[in-house]
């Protein structure tokens, strides 16, 4: 069998109903999912990565921190590398050190019980660095976990690093993983930009849609023909039958 990583996209209080400040609709209903996956007597995973939005007060993304301009608005900005784009403004969301940016509790309990199989890939640290895949973030311990660097919050930051010389995906050939099985929030962002990361540094990618939700249904759908499209894996939310797909897969 290939060895798998599991990566865990975002399963935090912020994104999930019914108080987070993003939350996602139906967010909740793949906890149930996520939790079979993490089950030892059913899964072996060689490695669980768990990726958490890790924002400063001041993050770029934020509309508090472009007045007037209001949540869900777009706006053209220039990030910390000089590159202009557009930006979608969003609430405050999963703030460093404030209960929005914790990992369901659950799924920390399950996560522990896999010992040093779990690392954290923590993102979006940089306050003029918009991160939505897990392939952009820093890697550290899921137990004791490293608070980002100076070079990780405010420094230039250098030129952009892709997907294959990613901390994650160094860290994944180091473990010899060859397929990532991902799951969590939202399918239209941060699954699906971890997605496209993965499949651009070479590792076999399969999403499983009953462990998603997205935002907004159209950009969901089109984010699955996307990954497709590119040859990831998309296993449909209404599988009844997704455990034997997913097993079967990781042959």
């Amino acid at each position: 069998m290939s060895k798998t990583a599991f990566l865990i996209i975002d399963v935090q209080y912020d994104f999930l109903p019914p108080s987070g400040s993003l939350a996602v609709p139906d967010g909740e209903a793949i906890l149930p999912v996520i939790h079979d996956l993490l089950d030892q007597s059913k899964w072996d995973w060689s490695v669980i990565v768990a990726s958490q939005d890790y924002h400063p007060q001041n993050h770029i993304s934020f509309a508090s921190n472009h007045s007037p301009h209001k949540p869900f608005e777009k706006m053209t900005l220039t990030d910390a590398r000089g590159t202009s784009y557009e930006q979608a403004l969003w609430p405050d969301h999963c703030i460093q050190d404030t209960r929005g940016t914790q990992l369901e509790a659950k799924l920390v309990e399950d996560l522990k019980t896999w010992g040093d199989k779990v690392k954290l890939a923590r993102k979006g640290t940089h306050e003029k660095l918009e991160a939505y895949s897990a392939f952009e973030g820093y890697i550290t311990s899921f137990q004791t976990p490293d608070e980002p660097t100076f070079e990780q919050t405010s420094a230039d930051p250098g030129k952009t690093v892709l997907p294959k010389q990613s901390p994650l995906t160094i860290y994944l050939r180091e473990k010899g993983i060859e397929k990532v099985v991902i799951v969590g929030l939202a399918t239209d962002f941060c699954v699906l930009q971890t997605a496209l990361s993965a499949i651009s540094a070479s590792f076999d990618t399969l999403v499983l849609g009953p462990g998603i939700r997205g935002i907004s249904p159209e950009d969901t759908h089109k984010a699955m023909q996307r990954i497709e499209s590119l040859g990831g894996t998309v296993v449909d939310k209404g599988k009844e039958n997704w455990t034997d797909i997913v097993k079967q897969w990781m042959k």
